[in-house]
């Protein structure tokens, strides 16, 4: 069952990689790259480990490096740019790149299981009120899933039953 809960993840980590790009920026390379290098210096949401702060739309490689080696990688080439898509899997969380003039940038990071949490402390099996507390009113649901938006990225909770069960961290530029 844990294992293929993991290969649908990764297939929709897949179809993510393909479409967020595209429709995030579009097809134009040059605005996408203005828009993400301006929302990697704009406050965005960012997911805290012990060895590294892992902000969207940063550049990767400085944080794969603090990481050390994945558990997993997985690439495919990039539907909306030239160079790879690629998602490196840790315990607990998986960070997903994006090339841009060379180089790997973040534009999502999946929360996978519990023995990981935002750093205000909600993780999948968190409940509804749990995200509420720490994050406050100021979110966008739509079928249980709450949207919290800083600058260009977004924090989302999937929630079944008032429980969640998924969270997504997700650069999100729109023109």
């Amino acid at each position: 069952m844990k294992s293929t809960k993991r290969i649908l993840t990764m297939a929709v980590l897949s179809a993510a990689l393909c479409v967020t790009p595209m429709t995030a920026f579009g097809f134009g390379w040059k605005s996408a790259k203005t828009e993400t290098t301006a929302a990697a210096e704009e406050v965005t949401y960012s997911f805290k480990t012990e060895k590294a702060t892992i902000s969207i739309g940063a550049e990767a490689a400085p944080v794969i490096k603090a990481l050390g080696e994945p558990k997993k990688t997985f690439e495919q080439d990039s539907c909306a740019y030239q160079g790879k898509d690629k998602v490196y899997s840790y315990e607990g969380f998986d960070i997903c790149t994006y090339p841009v003039d060379g180089k790997e940038c973040i534009n999502a990071i999946y929360l996978m299981d519990n023995t990981v949490a935002t750093p205000e402390g909600v993780k999948i099996g968190s409940t509804k009120q749990d995200v509420i507390n720490a994050y406050g009113k100021g979110y966008v649901e739509s079928y249980g899933v709450y949207r919290y938006t800083i600058g260009n990225t977004e924090l989302s909770f999937y929630t079944t039953n008032q429980v969640v069960d998924a969270i997504e961290y997700l650069l999100v530029v729109t023109k």
